[in-house]
């Protein structure tokens, strides 16, 4: 994976780490899509699956049935509240899938959001009610090189791998030069590289446009789900020079997963 050393692969990463954990989420469609997440990557690390207490645990019929098919690890009820610190301190999951607030105005981008201060302590990703939850045959990836893209990648894979999906790695570069689309594509090879040996459907993409933001956004339409990596600048320089991330997190029609990595592990 991108920033993580050889020797230590994401199985061996996360063997003894806790729990993948899905916070409270009361949209119906937000909710599905969070479950689905939080099973594809407990199954991807061998986890168990901790589900907040609204969601029915008796064949955890919110997952899609290739989901409940291939899962193995243990599925349990937990009380969380509507603050997850606690249940983080408690359960000391390795990750933790809540829904996004997908109603922020722009001066709210000064502040951290709840999922910019809970990845101080675990991985945090973070869907949204957009689109339908129970269709994913092809997931969009876009790679910028950031600290949270190998959790996007892992991420993107785990639930192509629950869904057989197709999945694309795809880089923007907003200019025709030699060194962009050395860049590009070495940032591309890199996520490749991070792939599973026995994980198929997996493509490269370097697509040349003027505005990266724009170009994701537009490309988003055509798949069932993208996922990609949170912003790596701090909420000021956000809020001054804008960010990539969160123009697609505001401005997509299609459902959007965003990766955020523990500190310490980018």
């Amino acid at each position: 994976m991108i920033g993580v050393s050889d020797t230590q692969p994401t199985a061996e990463k996360y063997a003894a780490a806790g729990p993948c954990l899905l916070g409270p989420i009361t949209d119906e469609t937000a909710q599905r899509r969070g479950a689905a997440v939080a099973h594809a990557l407990a199954t991807s690390r061998d986890l168990d699956l901790l589900l907040n207490d609204n969601v029915p645990t008796e064949g955890v019929h919110t997952l899609p049935e290739s989901h409940r098919e291939s899962h193995s690890s243990p599925t349990t009820s937990v009380a969380t509240g509507t603050a997850l610190d606690p249940a983080v301190s408690q359960y000391n999951p390795s990750t933790v899938v809540v829904k996004r607030n997908t109603e922020q105005r722009l001066l709210d981008e000064l502040f951290s959001d709840r999922a910019e201060r809970l990845s101080a302590q675990t991985d945090v990703l973070t869907v949204d009610g957009r689109g339908e939850a129970d269709r994913i045959a092809s997931i969009l990836v876009p790679i910028a090189g950031g600290d949270h893209s190998q959790l996007a990648v892992e991420t993107g894979v785990a639930l192509a791998a629950a869904n057989d999906a197709a999945v694309d790695l795809f880089h923007v570069i907003e200019d025709d030069s030699d060194a962009a689309r050395d860049r590009g594509q070495t940032l591309l090879q890199s996520a490749l590289a991070s792939v599973p040996d026995d994980t198929d459907r997996v493509d490269t993409w370097l697509y040349e446009a003027p505005n990266a933001p724009e170009a994701i956004i537009e490309q988003s339409s055509y798949y069932d789900l993208t996922v990609m990596g949170a912003p790596t600048d701090n909420p000021l320089e956000r809020f001054v020079f804008g960010s990539t991330s969160k123009q697609v997190q505001r401005e997509a029609d299609s459902p959007v997963i965003v990766a955020h990595a523990k500190a310490g592990t980018r």
